[in-house]
């Protein structure tokens, strides 16, 4: 008997620890006491293994644990994945994605619990591999018991009929029958992304193939804009979210100040809102997505897009005699797909001629990326009109420490900032408090927008015969943790000018006066900007299209507006 419970208590505990996973995070603590049903049937398997020769017995066991290490693996990785990008994991598309989720921990928890979470990730495994052998060999030693088999497979036969019944009958326990199918459940879930993802790879292909904007007359494209430079600058995790509590108060201040200063600056603005194609992260995805007219959503789209002799923003601006140009202080690294997107020149951050520190993670603060640019690229005499793109990096997680704004004159090659004290507390302080979190994340994003909001009024205005057209974008919604249970992909937009004809293309899209995006405005989805765009540009003598058998830009929205 003692025998009996033992193996009983073993095989309950190895069963509760592979159905653990799957059931974090859990409204209820009884939802955590819960035994796999798979780990039941494995280890009743087992039990037959005995009656084999040789060390096939032991290789069994060792296969047995190595299956459920690697499931609590998989387990710990989708709930990483839902809790830092809203969305389950696609194993075929996100294996690659580890080491940046490996920075992301030792970034934003600080060294000491950063480390202590990888470790978690890699050692939980091995904890459920060796919790696996030993259940594995109290299977087969009570295989070798006299009805051990029998008893075994009656077991199993009885916790998946009672399952069953429980799946059919959901009140017949009480809503408490602990038993979960949890990783078959996963494991259909896998193989069905897999076969949707390469059932899309024609089709997106095809899409590809297909360019609303090639019977564009070369004399008519982005004819509008001949003498405007066109600035496309996207927030760093500025999503829906920071319009609603608890983040409203503080970024509805911060928007009422910039749209005073935008009036006093002679300018006007129009606000609305796009939905990305990522959440929580992967900001790439998003960038692609606006420029190259088609939805990036997964890193396989992005990697079959860079392959593709698809035409972006970029390379239409060029054509019609701007000089464009990728700004990308995040970048360290040789990209190598950056050459897909079509510019005259990328600056990642070695590029940028930045002698301060770095702040964090941040490279180099947002106020400095714009100045340079400023100076070396609006500032030179004699240019073409100019499309830049830049990404923003101080509203970043970690979110700390910023750098605090800085006279505009006063930056130069940035050693100003060495003098400066930076704002926020550590990382791996505010990392384990989520109104800390909450409170260093609105601040970066409020940093950002100050920026922005002191670039607008200084160099916005039209100047030698030059007008501009700051569009500013959110890549995404933060990190799930700080944008609360939403499944909204929305994010702002501000268009900005001092020409009121460069922003009517947006007004007839639903965006409306000021800095505030109202809720009940149409939601573009982002992948549609680039042909909107163009077409709204392209021919005639003013930004609104001139033929009448081209699609209006309200036109373009047709099918394609999501709301939130």
């Amino acid at each position: 008997m003692p025998a009996l419970l033992s193996i009983f208590l073993v095989t309950l505990g190895f069963a509760a620890v592979l159905a653990l996973p799957f059931r974090i995070p859990s409204d209820h603590p009884l939802n955590l006491l819960s035994f796999s049903v798979e780990a039941v049937g494995l280890l009743a398997l087992l039990t037959v293994v005995p009656l084999l020769r040789d060390r096939r017995p032991v290789a069994a066991r060792h296969c047995a644990a190595l299956l459920a290490g690697l499931i609590i693996f998989v387990a710990l990785g989708d709930l990483m994945t839902r809790l830092a990008l809203a969305r389950p994991l696609n194993l075929y598309l996100d294996v690659n994605l580890l080491p940046s989720v490996i920075s992301l921990a030792l970034g934003g928890l600080g060294p000491l619990l950063g480390v202590l979470a990888v470790a978690a990730l890699l050692l939980l495994p091995v904890l459920a591999y060796g919790l696996a052998l030993a259940a594995g060999a109290s299977a087969q030693r009570l295989g070798r018991q006299p009805g051990g088999r029998a008893g075994a497979m009656m077991a199993l036969a009885l916790v998946a009929g009672l399952h069953l019944a429980q799946e059919r009958q959901p009140y017949l326990f009480h809503r408490f029958w602990p038993s979960s199918t949890d990783i078959a459940t996963a494991t259909t879930a896998q193989w069905t992304q897999y076969r949707a993802v390469k059932a899309s790879e024609p089709l997106f292909r095809a899409a590809g193939r297909q360019d609303a904007l090639a019977g564009i007359a070369p004399e008519d494209l982005l004819s509008a804009l001949k003498d405007t430079d066109v600035l496309v600058a996207f927030i760093e995790s500025y999503g829906e979210s920071t319009l609603t509590p608890p983040y409203r108060p503080v970024i509805a201040q911060r928007l009422a100040s910039f749209e005073d200063s935008v009036s006093q600056a002679g300018l006007k603005a129009v606000s609305g809102w796009f939905v990305s194609a990522t959440s929580g992260g992967q900001s790439w995805l998003a960038h692609s997505s606006l420029l190259s007219g088609l939805t990036i959503d997964s890193q396989h789209l992005y990697d079959m897009l860079v392959g593709s002799e698809r035409r972006t923003l970029a390379h239409y601006f060029a054509q019609a005699g701007h000089r464009t140009i990728d700004v990308q202080p995040a970048i360290v690294k040789p990209w190598p797909a950056g050459d897909f997107f079509g510019f005259d020149t990328i600056y990642q951050a070695g590029d940028l001629g930045y002698r301060g520190p770095a702040f964090g993670w941040v490279t180099m603060p947002d106020q400095y990326t714009l100045s340079h640019i400023e100076q070396t690229e609006r500032g030179t005499p004699d240019r073409a009109p100019l499309f830049a793109q830049f990404a923003l990096i101080s509203s970043h997680a970690p979110f700390t420490p910023l750098a605090p704004l800085v006279d505009w004159d006063a930056i130069d090659e940035g050693t100003v900032f060495h003098g400066v004290e930076p704002v926020g507390l550590p990382s791996e302080d505010v990392w384990r408090d989520i109104n800390l979190l909450r409170d260093h994340y609105i601040r970066s994003i409020d940093y950002t927008l100050a920026t922005l909001q002191g670039y607008a009024a200084r160099h916005v205005a039209a100047r030698a015969g030059r007008e501009t057209l700051l569009i500013l974008v959110g890549d995404h919604q933060p990190l799930p943790l700080l944008a609360g249970d939403t499944a909204s992909l929305a994010v702002p937009v501000h268009v900005i000018s001092g020409d009121p004809a460069l922003l009517k293309p947006f007004r007839e899209i639903g965006f409306t006066a000021g800095m505030m995006p109202n809720p009940a405005s149409p939601h573009l989805p982002m992948a549609a900007f680039r042909d909107f765009f163009v077409t709204a540009f392209s021919g005639g003598t003013g930004p609104v299209l001139a033929r009448q058998e081209r699609k209006t830009p309200g036109d373009m929205l047709d099918g394609r507006t999501r709301s939130n």
